[in-house]
């Protein structure tokens, strides 16, 4: 039997995320944007985002299966991560091509917004590609404004989007 747990990031996990992030646009958000898009998308300074996750508050989930004394991992292998600034700000949430429609980001997310309310933040933001909108959307995040960002000559249309915390 397998599930995932979900935990806080470790500075050891920075290559494993990475490389998720990687393959969930190539593969994932390629339904959505153009490969010329996604190639510069996937453009990734590893310095940059080592010192950038370790500044915010980041979980991963973990592919785990039952063992004789309960849960441990498998080989390490990281199915999903999210990240947020202590602002609030949902800068990352992606999920393995391979655990798609397994709720990994419904628990990512709710693990996110745990840590919102615990730091008395009011709402969260989030500006989301169109690929992500509709499962954002279901987690009770409302569009905010439609947008277009730029990376390196490139443009993307994504969605500043917002959910309130009661």
């Amino acid at each position: 039997m397998c599930t995932i747990t979900i935990r806080s990031y470790k500075a050891s996990d920075l290559v494993a995320v990475i490389q998720l992030f990687k393959e969930a646009v190539t593969a994932i958000n390629i339904r959505h944007y153009s490969p010329e898009q996604i190639a510069v998308w996937t453009e990734v300074d590893p310095v940059r985002w080592q010192a950038k996750l370790e500044a915010m508050i980041v979980f991963v989930a973990v592919s785990a299966e039952a063992s004789g004394v309960g849960w441990a991992e498998i080989d390490s292998i990281i199915v999903g991560f999210a990240d947020m600034t202590r602002e609030g700000y949902l800068d990352h949430l992606y999920v393995h091509k391979d655990y798609q429609a397994r709720w990994v980001s419904l628990h990512l997310f709710k693990a996110i917004e745990k840590a919102a309310r615990d730091l008395g933040l009011t709402k969260i933001t989030t500006d989301c590609s169109i690929t992500a909108k509709v499962p954002a959307e279901r987690m009770g995040f409302k569009v905010m404004k439609e947008q277009i960002v730029e990376k390196k000559d490139m443009q993307f249309i994504n969605y500043h989007m917002e959910k309130k915390l009661d």
